[in-house]
């Protein structure tokens, strides 16, 4: 079934709600002239309390040129997304979420497709969920749902990505007054053709808790910590040489972040894993290290800081040893807008940047960031997994320096625009690994909430 069959059942469907409840007269102009959109927005509005409907659309051109295994070097494509979401409330304290969601990209050329790109008309979340109404301490919720924790930089629902993954998982939630804990056990949902499936042989479990240890009335609050222990399971991998058997990775993170009075705030994140590949063991850590100011004390005015990512990375592929940092899911970090579509693995990077919310409406970014391999023996990774770039004999460990600025206009309180441009130029390591172009990557983004 396409969208566009969807949209026309969608709105039939609303339609036909409307006549019988809305006290306009169908033949009024007052309801004759009203668009679709706001005719949707109407008919929400008059749905008994206990069903809520939401409608999100989403757009985004954007071209990569320069990017290496690209016939001509380069790829224009549009991105589109709509997801409609439905919640039910049973009781005060029984909720339904369900949420369908379609993916698409004209004219994207670069083969295979990757699922968080295309994925055609497919039940995106659909979960039940006990409590979480303020009141109670307790939380259950049961079925496809996304994870969330902390900085979204170890696990995390990229909405970036035109698709997004998804978990089918059980997670029991604990709030207190200064302090929240999770446990999850979830298996891994991978898109596919018709509805998407979970892998059974890909799990994530995990703990997750963050505290709030003091507050003072100046600075609310003055620091939180994160806690957490994730497990990654996969019963069907390989090793570095070449043995098959089952991955168990550990991860164990602390993060801090807060206010550090003077304007300052900070934002510490460090983690090590352990565990074995296969017949290879593993042992990797990495961290975060962020440090910012807002330049006066209104929001208004620009914050600046400064930001150094690491991640390790393997010395020897031979050896039966493996220290480079693994991916969890989906992806070590919230990217937007990056050129430089590098996971945090074997992989060094220092960031300057300034944020600035010029006016209610208008929102600026620059980031001008570098990138190095941490072990030239190693190789250099994407965001999907694979590898970008390998050079074991390169002369330098300098990837290559990328410049980035975006802007976000929001017009009314349900559309917003994004208009945005990187450029990451190629350093040593990648020219002699045989990627010597810069990859320049301009996009422009919209987004409209219907309900």
């Amino acid at each position: 079934m396409t969208l566009q069959c969807v949209s026309i059942l969608l709105a039939a469907s609303l339609a036909a709600s409307a006549t019988e409840t809305s006290p306009l007269d169908p033949g009024s102009p007052t309801s004759s002239n009203l668009l679709l959109m706001d005719r949707l927005r109407e008919v929400a509005g008059e749905m008994p309390s206990w069903w809520k409907l939401g409608m999100e659309i989403r757009g985004r051109a954007e071209s990569f040129q320069g990017y290496p295994g690209l016939p001509g070097g380069g790829d224009s494509y549009y991105l589109h997304r709509v997801r409609l979401d439905s919640t039910f409330t049973i009781l005060p304290w029984v909720h339904v979420f369900t949420e369908l969601q379609d993916s698409r990209a004209p004219g994207y050329e670069r083969r295979p497709v990757p699922g968080s790109v295309v994925n055609t008309l497919d039940l995106r979340m659909a979960y039940v969920e006990l409590g979480n109404t303020g009141e109670q301490p307790w939380s259950l919720r049961v079925g496809r749902q996304p994870l969330i924790f902390g900085d979204m930089r170890v696990v995390s629902t990229s909405n970036w990505s035109n698709a997004g993954p998804a978990f089918d998982a059980v997670r029991i939630t604990r709030k207190m007054p200064r302090a929240k804990l999770d446990l999850f056990a979830s298996l891994v949902v991978v898109p596919c053709v018709g509805v998407d499936r979970p892998r059974y042989d890909k799990k994530l479990h995990g703990f997750h808790a963050t505290i709030t240890p003091f507050k003072s009335d100046r600075y609310k609050p003055m620091a939180s910590v994160d806690l957490y222990s994730f497990w990654k399971s996969n019963l069907k991998t390989v090793d570095e040489l070449g043995h098959p058997g089952k991955e168990n990775i550990f991860t164990y993170g602390l993060r801090g972040v807060g206010k550090a009075g003077n304007g300052f705030d900070y934002n510490v994140e460090m983690l090590l894993q352990r565990g074995t590949i296969a017949q290879t063991p593993l042992a990797a850590w990495g961290g975060h290290w962020e440090l910012g100011r807002q330049l006066g004390v209104s929001r208004k005015m620009p914050r600046l800081w400064l930001e150094y990512n690491f991640s390790s990375g393997d010395r020897n592929a031979s050896d039966g040893r493996r220290q480079t940092l693994e991916q969890l899911y989906p992806s070590p970090y919230s990217v937007v807008g990056r050129a430089g579509d590098f996971a945090s693995r074997n992989l060094l990077e220092p960031l300057a940047g300034a944020e600035w919310q010029a006016t209610s409406r208008w929102k600026f970014r620059a980031t001008y960031r570098a990138f190095w391999v941490a072990n030239v023996h190693d190789s250099l990774y994407s965001l999907s997994g694979g590898v970008f770039a390998s050079q074991p004999h390169a002369t330098s460990r300098r990837v290559g320096e990328e410049g980035g600025l975006w802007a976000i206009f929001q017009t009314t309180k349900r559309l917003q625009f994004w208009l945005g441009y990187a450029n990451l130029t190629a350093g040593p390591y990648l020219k002699q690994a045989g990627r010597p172009d810069s990859i320049r990557y301009p996009y422009a983004m919209w987004t409209y909430t219907i309900l």
